[in-house]
């Protein structure tokens, strides 16, 4: 089984997800043959425009981020316990909530 994840053959709403949690920089540890990620963090800063805009607010839809007051220049996004359950499931891993 292999730890590293290639998140460029996903969707974009994957790959921001994962973004958001940290999984491109740091990858899951393998224990009794299954995939498990502790976050060790859980935000993402889009500008008020654009695809990660557009694509953030679908997830936001759906339920799978929350967002903040938009501020001058752009909004901050955090994944939701459903979001982290779906990013899991498309990618074969537990993932811990890193607010527990």
């Amino acid at each position: 089984m292999r730890k590293d994840i290639p998140l460029h053959q996903y969707p974009k709403d994957v790959q921001i997800a994962a973004h958001m949690i940290g999984l491109n920089y740091k990858r899951p540890y393998i224990r009794h043959g299954r995939r498990y990620y502790k976050p060790y963090r859980d935000y993402f800063y889009s500008a008020l425009s654009g695809p990660d805009y557009e694509t953030l607010r679908k997830m936001e839809k759906k339920g799978y981020v929350v967002s903040g007051k938009p501020g001058e220049k752009g909004i901050y996004f955090w994944m939701t316990r459903e979001g982290l359950d779906w990013l899991g499931e498309k990618l074969r891993i537990q993932i811990h909530d890193p607010r527990d």
